[in-house]
Formats: structure tokens, C-alpha cells, sequence
């Protein structure tokens, strides 16, 4: 079985968005210092605020650098005939299956950082959740889409329907 990842440009929309977030939280760090320069009563607690912030924000730099280093390496997906398998994670490894035959519908997604970078997102909805494949070109996310429709159409006709007694 020879499993697929997504474009190693996901890497990229990956680390956009963390840097999204390290910059949402630098800007409340360098608020939180300056209210406890600008309030008497807090004083105080300046050199724990700038200790923690700083911590923080280091936390941040790093999980945007590394991070998706290892999510890329740990992401990857199979399709067979009967289900799509998902492995993803970071520090706790998930292994998701999708049984074909429950998908209920497919959509081809694309949000603002994988538009700048030309990848889609292939989301399965079941009536369980919904389960995605990222950071895709768009032909392979059409192709795992038609593919899957084809797949489930095919799969449901071969069923018997509902009351006819299989022979």
C-alpha cells in the first residue's frame, strides 16, 4: 500500500498560519506589558508578565518553525476501493478510516493562505464528522474527489436495495 502526501507546499500554508497566531500573540504580550508599566498596582508583577510573555512568544517561534516539519512528515492518506485512510498528527498520531460506503457528501475547499499557495482541501462529511485531506494541487483534489464519487456510486449499486433478498 503505497500512502500519498499532501504538496510540500502545505508546509508553507501551514507555518502562515502559526505565524498568524505567534503574531495574535506577541501583539497581547506587548499589551500585557504595557499595562503593567502603565498601572501602579502592577508593577509588581512586571518581571513574571515579561518572563511569561517571552515564553511564550518563544514557544510560538519554535512551533512555527518545527512543528510542521513534523506534521508534514507524519501526514498522509490511502484510497482503496472500500475506504480512504487518514494518518495525521503531531504528537499524538491518528489513524482515521473512512469507509467508502458511508461517505455522504465530498467538497474541494480552499481557504485564504492555501489560495496565495494554489492547494485545496478534499473534506469527507459521514454523518459521524467530517474527516479532510489538505493541502492538495487541484487536480489531485478533483481527481480524489470524482475518484470517490465513482467509488461510492459503485459500491452502492452492488449493494442489495433495501428488502430484496440477495441470492
Amino acid at each position: 500500500m503505497n500512502y500519498e502526501k499532501p504538496d510540500p507546499k502545505a508546509l508553507t500554508g501551514w507555518r502562515i498560519g502559526r505565524l498568524i497566531g505567534l503574531c495574535i500573540l506577541l501583539i497581547l504580550a506587548v499589551g500585557a506589558s504595557i499595562a503593567v508599566n502603565l498601572i501602579d498596582d502592577l508593577k509588581e508583577a512586571a518581571i513574571p508578565v515579561y518572563l511569561i510573555g517571552g515564553a511564550l512568544v518563544l514557544l510560538g517561534l519554535l512551533g512555527m518553525l518545527i512543528l510542521p516539519v513534523i506534521e508534514y512528515r507524519q501526514w498522509k492518506y490511502l484510497m482503496t476501493d472500500e475506504k480512504v485512510e487518514i494518518v495525521h498528527g503531531i504528537f499524538f498520531v491518528s489513524t482515521t478510516i473512512v469507509p467508502i460506503v458511508r461517505i455522504q457528501h465530498i467538497t474541494i475547499e480552499q481557504g485564504p493562505i492555501y489560495r496565495k499557495l494554489g492547494l485545496f482541501t478534499v473534506t469527507i462529511a459521514l454523518a459521524s464528522g467530517t474527516f479532510q485531506i489538505v493541502g492538495l494541487q487541484e487536480e489531485r483534489a478533483r481527481e480524489i474527489s470524482e475518484t470517490l464519487r465513482a467509488r461510492l456510486y459503485n459500491r452502492l449499486e452492488e449493494q442489495p436495495a433495501a428488502g430484496e433478498e440477495s441470492e
